[in-house]
């Protein structure tokens, strides 16, 4: 088997999790569990008082707000979260990354 049929299998074998998408609280959970100890309007994380360039994202509207920010640092970058302090999985990223570019 080829490395590109390698990889095409893999991918096609890692996707049927998210086939269908994700819903907006399966969303606003990952986005929970990785970017609110920066992005909250008070963060949990030691070096910041207040999100960074003001990004708070606790709802699905703030979300849908910095839609381009998140799936630009999370999910293409990856830059974020920062030094994936808080574990973030490809499979999460793939994810939340379906969901952002399904918005309206």
């Amino acid at each position: 088997m080829t490395r590109a049929v390698a990889a095409f299998a893999f991918l096609v074998t890692a996707l049927p999790a998210y086939a269908d998408g994700i819903s907006d609280s399966e969303a606003l959970a990952i986005v929970q569990k990785h970017c609110l100890m920066c992005h909250a309007a008070k963060p949990s994380h030691e070096s910041f008082q207040e999100a960074p360039n003001g990004v708070v994202l606790e709802s699905i509207t703030d979300i849908k707000r910095h839609a381009t920010a998140v799936y630009v640092q999370a999910v293409q970058g990856r830059a974020m979260p920062l030094g994936n302090q808080t574990g973030m999985t490809d499979d999460e990223r793939v994810a939340l990354g379906h969901w952002l570019k399904e918005l309206p």
